[in-house]
């Protein structure tokens, strides 16, 4: 897959993930509930797809340090 098509498919998920936010807002979960349920879903889908737990942990960090950085 190019580098284009990676990029156009990342954002497509991003988009895809505040949908299902606020689709689950609608339902009467709100934001923040959705954003909770969200967090415990990646993080365990992290440790449970990561060859072993301090690589999930790792990529848990990981994205927490990126996010920080754009964020800044």
């Amino acid at each position: 897959m190019s580098k284009a098509k990676k990029e156009q498919a990342h954002d497509q998920f991003f988009y895809d993930l505040c949908d299902a936010t606020e689709k689950a807002a609608e339902g009467g979960i709100g934001i923040p509930h959705a954003v909770f349920v969200g967090i415990q879903f990646f993080t365990q889908m992290a440790l449970d797809c990561a060859p072993n737990t301090k690589e999930a942990k790792d990529l848990i960090k990981d994205a927490m340090k990126n996010l920080k950085k754009e964020a800044i």
